[in-house]
C-alpha cells in the first residue's frame, strides 16, 4: 500500500514539517531517509548523498546543517548521540531524528509542530557546530579516501616506470649484443 503524499499548503506556517514528511515517505530515497522501525522517528543515512540528492528536491538548497538547523528550530531532537570523538565514515553516518507529534501514518498531526519562537542563541550555536563538524568528518574522510587511491596510482605508476626502465635496460644489451656479434662477423 502506498501511503498518500500530502498536498504541499504554500499558506501553511509549518511547510517545513510537511516538506519532511513528503521527504520520509518518498520511495526514490528509503535508502537515505525513512521511518525507523517504529515509526516514531525517521533516520537519515549518508549525510553527503542526503544533500546532494533528496534536499534539493526537496527545499531550495543542499545544505546538511541548514536542514538540522531548521529541524531544532521545529522541536526535533537527534536520538542517536554518537560518542565524543567518534569518527565514520560518511556512507557509515546515521542520524535518527525525532518528534512527539512527526510519527508515520499519523499526517493529521503535522500542523501542532510548531517553530519555536524563542530559538536559544546558544542552543542554535550548538546544533550548527555539530551539523558543521558532522560535514567536515564527511569531508575529511572523503580526502583521506581521495588520497589513499591517489597514492595507491602513485604507487602503480612508479612500479610500472621501474618495470619499464628494466625493460629497456634488457632491450638496450640486446641491441648491443645484436650490433656486437654484427661487427665480429663482418669484422
Amino acid at each position: 500500500s502506498q501511503p498518500v503524499q500530502l498536498p504541499q499548503k504554500s499558506s501553511q506556517a509549518n511547510t517545513f514539517v510537511h516538506k519532511l514528511y513528503n521527504m520520509v515517505l518518498d520511495d526514490q530515497f528509503q535508502h537515505l531517509i525513512a521511518w525507523n522501525y517504529t515509526g516514531a522517528s525517521f533516520i537519515v543515512c549518508n549525510i553527503m548523498e542526503f544533500a546532494r540528492d533528496v534536499l534539493p528536491k526537496h527545499f531550495k538548497h543542499n545544505n546538511f546543517s541548514s536542514f538540522v538547523r531548521q529541524l531544532n528550530m521545529y522541536g526535533f531532537h537527534k536520538v542517536n548521540k554518537s560518542p565524543r570523538g567518534h569518527r565514520t565514515l560518511a556512507e557509515n553516518q546515521i542520524w535518527e531524528f525525532s518528534h512527539s507529534k512527526f510519527l508515520r501514518d499519523r499526517p493529521d498531526l503535522l500542523d501542532d509542530i510548531k517553530r519555536k519562537t524563542m530559538e536559544s542563541d546558544t542552543v542554535r550555536r550548538e546544533t550548527d557546530l555539530h551539523a558543521h563538524m558532522a560535514m567536515m568528518q564527511v569531508s575529511q574522510s572523503d580526502m583521506l579516501q581521495q588520497i589513499n587511491h591517489l597514492y595507491d596510482s602513485f604507487s602503480q605508476i612508479v612500479k610500472e616506470l621501474h618495470e619499464t626502465k628494466q625493460k629497456q635496460e634488457h632491450h638496450n644489451k640486446m641491441v648491443k649484443n645484436v650490433l656486437s656479434y654484427i661487427t665480429q662477423q663482418n669484422g
